[in-house]
């Protein structure tokens, strides 16, 4: 995978251990009573990619859409497969877009890298970027909220400044990579952490029991519902925004053009706060992520 400004080792990293309960799904629903026409929607293989596909998904049968679930891709197999025409559909990160699909430089403005992606994949592959929703998934520096407190750490500016005094747990290469830790230096100066490895898995475990001081997350991490974390505010802009919005193939759009307003209703109402409480319900209530996107919808976008 090549190397992307939000810390593409990280992301892949920490995301494959909310992949729970998510078995390959290519197999169609019941399409609806009122078959408007078939749309194959793609998803990445990680619990969170699996419940934004499944919820644009299950609107598009609501409104009468036969629908094929093409999940379990990745970046390097999804973005061909839509470009390609395989797939018609699926919800894409902005800044993974920016930097890994188009290669386009670092930008952490966030309507500008939407303004960029959208440009790009119409100018190159005729495909329209939906709206965006509210919902961003980039690396976060975590502390515990009382640790933090007590060193009046508001923010990396803050943080950099008593940073000799504390241990970073950095189980995916955080402190050595161009992207993490030492743009945090360029940008900020030295934050000459202690640094110790951990099994990234355990990191908030780490932070729990005094092991490490700071760790870095990733703003959907589940355990951020519990108040006794916090994240450290980026005064400075280190690393690109990562909202999430469908991408339609243009041909499409054309032949379905109701499908717009369908996609653009769901998009409102999922933000980070619904992500990570559905991603709660799956990782730790033990549901199938269809039953948590079938009720999201349910409950939100009817």
């Amino acid at each position: 995978m090549k190397k992307r400004v939000l810390s593409a080792f990280l992301c892949a990293m920490m995301i494959a251990t909310m992949a729970v309960g998510c078995g390959s799904k290519d197999a169609s629903k019941d399409a609806g009573s009122d078959d408007k026409g078939k749309i194959v929607v793609g998803g990445k293989s990680f619990t969170e990619a699996y419940l934004l596909s499944e919820i644009y998904a299950d609107a598009l049968e609501d409104n009468g859409y036969e629908v094929e679930r093409v999940y379990d891709m990745n970046t390097d197999t999804i973005s061909p497969a839509i470009q390609n025409g395989e797939i018609d559909m699926y919800p894409e990160y902005t800044g993974t877009a920016l930097t890994d699909v188009l290669g386009l430089d670092m930008e952490t403005d966030t309507d500008k890298v939407y303004e960029s992606v959208s440009k790009g994949y119409e100018d190159k592959w005729n495909i329209t970027w939906l709206d965006m929703t509210t919902m961003e998934d980039k690396v976060a520096i975590v502390m515990l909220k009382d640790k933090a407190d007590e060193l009046g750490v508001k923010n990396l500016t803050d943080l950099q400044k008593v940073a000799d005094q504390l241990t970073l747990g950095d189980g995916v290469n955080f402190a050595e990579r161009e992207d993490d830790l030492l743009r945090l230096n360029k940008l900020y100066g030295d934050f000459n952490f202690k640094v110790v490895n951990v099994d990234y898995s355990l990191a908030y475990s780490c932070l729990d029991d005094g092991t490490v001081d700071v760790i870095p997350g990733l703003t959907t991490d589940v355990q951020l519902l519990d108040d006794k974390y916090v994240k450290i505010e980026e005064d400075i802009p280190v690393w690109p925004p990562q909202y999430v919005a469908p991408i339609v193939r243009d041909e499409v759009l054309e032949k379905y053009p109701e499908m717009k307003d369908v996609l653009n209703n769901v998009s409102k109402h999922i933000s980070t706060e619904s992500m990570i409480e559905m991603l709660d319900e799956v990782i730790n209530g033990g549901s199938e992520y269809e039953d948590v996107a079938a009720d999201f919808y349910k409950e939100n976008c009817k």
